[in-house]
């Protein structure tokens, strides 16, 4: 994967995750320090519809098989900040 490609894809990405990845908002997941293999999946899930989410399947479309990788790359390369569970 390559990494420069993933983060310029990725600035997309960034106006819901943070370009970190770190979130953005508390509804939107965390995806910085992320598995690469898990975030494709997800991304295929959405592209393909096997995922329903409107923003999500409208993102992931127009990606390539090689977007997708470089995208997880760049985001799976970012260091997590460490936290915790809470319980609500």
């Amino acid at each position: 994967p390559d990494l420069a490609k993933g983060q310029a894809t990725a600035t997309v990405c960034g106006a819901c995750h943070a370009f970190d990845g770190s979130r953005g908002s508390p509804a939107n997941p965390i995806i910085q320090g992320q598995h690469a293999d898990y975030i494709v999946k997800q991304l295929r899930d959405y592209k393909t519809g096997r995922r329903q989410n409107p923003i999500m399947q409208s993102m992931a479309a127009p990606l390539s098989e090689e977007d997708m990788r470089n995208v997880a790359a760049f985001y799976a390369s970012k260091e997590p900040r460490p936290g915790f569970a809470r319980t609500r």
